[in-house]
């Protein structure tokens, strides 16, 4: 593509000898930079593209977008605006050739909620025949085929690539989990969605954002970008939700335009009725957690909002097979439940012993612990949570960074009271402190495992080595049933 029209709206003079230059990859990483490049200097955390111009330009790259005027090159141009995140989404609009316009684009932003909201409406729009791509936490899904992935929403460029390739391999469909870091970095700012959804908010990313309210605003952004006539969609059932002018919502209360009633959990399940405007009907999931029904009613309320009819959509959650790492079972033929999930929020923590207590009228047995190089403040309130909604608690290490773990394990201890010490054991070791719970439960106990879900890896320092929760308890219960 031709530099002046991959800049063409982004108020960047393009020097006449340039303009005409074939463009045939666009990166911020200078180690990708081959000729035909056109390199883009971002400010990152730890780095700068500033500092390595001279390098993209080495290698090749055809031109260089910068925040800064650089004398010496022509071909170093100069962005007005100064702010190379905004610019970086913008050309990878045009480069790959706007490809949210040639799909139907479902968004969901929220703390928690989002990968099964996102995987149950996937499901929904395949089954009533809708080949729907997936971007998200535990991987994304082109035309069918797995993709891995990094981070919640990827960046820029690799967003509208993977849309293009959507496109290309027959999808009709995207369904997006967008982060807050996604909206306040500009990563989705050419995007444009024809549903967002919210599905709700609490204590999250407080490393990143000023407060609540900031990151709450962050959220908030993305129902700024939905295209003409483009539908919102926001859950009532945890507080703070937003109200979004035309929007549409979901939860318990009596005025929500699609009501949950009559729910009903239990090991092997739930069950609910959605009530909405010309329908009520029954939806049933084999898939536990009496979170799941708010996942579940969020994301037949964007199928339905979208066009399917209702019956089809909860007809097609029945045979929904779950989410990798979302209160998953690890299941070796023994008389208590094992569940791994990705909980590492003090709401999501609450919500899946809330659930683990309501399965079982015995021990809820947890295994928890909090990322390193994150939000210090949630650390004591995790832990009073726990005390709280758990019979026996074994606090572990999780990724703990470039931090110590006994240091955030004791920051975990702020929070729980001497009168619950007795029923809390501190093994920093994670593997070892799995195994001990799956030791000590007993008949109808629950065993959570939560913090790391679907990853297969801990991050030590700076190094990511091979760590998989639902591995380690398989182990362990192997063990136990020798």
């Amino acid at each position: 593509m031709k530099l002046e029209n991959i800049l063409r709206s982004t108020g960047i003079r393009v020097p006449e000898d340039l303009a005409e230059l074939d463009i045939t990859s666009i990166h911020e990483d200078s180690r990708l930079v081959a000729p035909g490049t056109l390199f883009v200097a971002v400010r990152g955390f730890s780095t700068d593209g500033h500092l390595f111009i001279e390098q993209a330009l080495g290698k090749g790259a055809s031109a260089v977008i910068s925040e800064e005027a650089l004398e010496g090159d022509a071909r170093i141009l100069l962005n007005p605006g100064g702010d190379n995140r905004l610019i970086l989404s913008a050309i990878s609009a045009e480069f790959y050739r706007k490809p949210w316009n040639e799909l139907s684009v479902f968004g969901i932003t929220g703390t928690n909620g989002k990968t099964s909201t996102a995987r149950m409406l996937r499901w929904i729009l395949e089954k009533n025949g809708m080949q729907t791509g997936l971007m998200g936490t535990v991987g994304h899904l082109v035309g069918g085929r797995e993709v891995p992935a990094v981070m919640t929403t990827p960046g820029a460029l690799e967003i509208a690539g993977l849309m293009r390739r959507m496109v290309e391999a027959g999808d009709r469909c995207c369904v997006m989990e967008v982060s807050s870091h996604a909206l306040s970095l500009g990563r989705v700012e050419s995007v444009k969605f024809d549903l967002t959804l919210f599905t709700n908010i609490t204590q999250d990313h407080l490393d990143y954002h000023r407060d609540m309210d900031d990151y709450l605003r962050c959220k908030k952004h993305l129902f700024d970008l939905r295209k003409t006539g483009g539908s919102a969609v926001v859950g009532t059932y945890s507080e703070g939700f937003p109200n979004v002018e035309g929007g549409v919502t979901f939860g318990l209360r009596e005025c929500d335009d699609y009501r949950i009633e009559d729910v009903d959990t239990s090991l092997s399940g739930i069950s609910f009725r959605l009530v909405s405007k010309g329908f009520s009907l029954q939806a049933r999931m084999q898939v536990p957690g009496k979170f799941n029904v708010f996942n579940a009613a969020g994301a037949l309320a964007a199928a339905v909002e979208r066009g399917i009819e209702p019956g089809a959509a909860a007809g097609a959650l029945e045979d929904f097979p779950g989410v990798p790492g979302r209160f998953q079972p690890v299941d070796l033929g023994q008389d208590f439940l094992v569940a791994v999930d990705y909980a590492h929020t003090p709401d999501a923590l609450a919500r899946v012993l809330e659930q683990a207590s309501q399965l079982t009228g015995n021990r809820v047995i947890a295994v928890f612990g909090a990322g390193g190089d994150r939000d210090r403040a949630k650390r004591p309130v995790m832990g009073r949570i726990a005390a709280d909604l758990a019979d026996i608690l074994i606090v572990t290490s999780d990724n703990p960074r470039t931090e110590d773990p006994n240091m955030i394990i004791s920051q975990i201890m702020n929070g729980i009271g001497p009168d619950d010490t007795g029923r809390v054991a501190v093994e920093p070791d994670r593997r070892a402190a799995i195994r001990t719970a799956v030791r000590m439960a007993e008949s109808g106990d629950v065993v959570v495992i939560a913090g790391k879900g679907h990853e297969d890896y801990q991050i030590i320092g700076l190094v990511k080595v091979h760590f998989d929760d639902r591995e380690e308890a398989a182990a362990a219960l192997r063990e136990v049933l020798e």
